[in-house]
């Protein structure tokens, strides 16, 4: 397996039209229900090809911001388990051997969502091939695997995804920390949806035809299940808001995770989208509502065709 950079994408801050159609065999809406973070592995690890097959597929996904990010597997019998984790929650991950990595650009001001963008990309495509995935973004050993991936000074290594068959049975430990991360748990529509302003929350039942999607979004994953995606309806354009947390992005500086969940929010509502016929384009829009929270950064915005 190697790092291969995705062809055809500028350097820099621009936009990608979203895609005609949806690369996975079963409907998105059922892929994001059907995904879960999972933490027990089977003995039986996938097929070198599936999991070469995954590295592309994340090389080959069109990112928003065109900022190149490169991927690679890495195997955990060559760099070993005892060098990969603190005695951190995601230590408590069993069975694991295969992680599909992301190298970013530093020098690219939107690579975070990039990366979050083809991460969870991938994750559904695993999803759909009935592997078992589990993003890490926090303790892992970015020095080991960066080394491992050849990457260079001008690279970051921001997360990792786990992958594999699911054990039959979650382990006691999976099930703590699922229980621990409220990981089953997401805020109502209308802490996230709002139409108009911020003054306006935005229930499904109001959104029409874009209801699957903003549900899709809601069930994205994220870090400490913080659901940190904002969105306002004004017209025709969906405008993206993080909802930042100063004193969580400072426990973890090595990666803007908050961002990757932008990213990951950003694929669920493209993708499904795309799947119900719904075409636009991402761009930079920002609205500049009134009253917007102080910790709120504006991030894109999906102008509807």
């Amino acid at each position: 397996m190697t790092l291969v950079a995705p062809a055809g994408h500028a350097l820099g801050l621009c936009y990608n039209r979203v895609m005609d159609g949806n690369p996975f065999a079963s409907p998105v809406v059922e892929l994001v229900r059907a995904r879960r973070s999972c933490r027990s592995f089977a003995a039986v690890a996938p097929e070198p090809r599936l999991l070469a097959g995954l590295e592309a597929f994340a090389a080959g996904v069109a990112v928003p911001f065109g900022s190149g990010p490169r991927f690679g597997v890495i195997d955990n019998e060559i760099v070993r388990a005892g060098n990969l984790f603190s005695a951190g929650s995601y230590g408590m991950i069993k069975g694991a051997r295969f992680y599909l990595a992301v190298l970013v650009r530093r020098s690219e001001p939107r690579r975070w969502e990039d990366a979050g963008f083809a991460m969870e990309a991938a994750v559904l495509r695993a999803t759909d091939l009935g592997l078992g995935s589990c993003w890490i973004g926090g303790v892992f050993d970015r020095r080991r695997f960066g080394r491992t991936l050849g990457m260079d000074a001008g690279e970051q290594l921001p997360a990792v995804i786990v992958l594999g068959w699911p054990a039959e049975r979650r382990s006691l430990r999976d099930r703590l920390v699922r229980w621990s991360a409220k990981g089953d748990r997401r805020k109502p529509a209308a802490d996230l949806f709002f139409a108009g302003g911020w003054g306006s929350p935005m229930a499904l039942e109001d959104a029409g035809q874009w209801a699957q999607i903003l549900e899709s979004v809601r069930f994205a994953p994220s870090a400490s299940n913080k659901q940190p995606w904002r969105l306002v309806r004004l017209g025709d354009a969906f405008h993206f808001f993080l909802s930042r947390d100063k004193a969580y992005s400072a426990m973890m500086p090595l990666a803007d995770l908050q961002r990757i969940d932008m990213g990951i929010a950003m694929c669920h509502f493209q993708f499904s989208a795309t799947e119900l016929g719904l075409k636009g384009e991402w761009g930079g829009h920002d609205p500049k509502l009134p009253d917007t929270p102080a910790n709120f950064e504006y991030v894109v915005s999906f102008v509807t065709q």
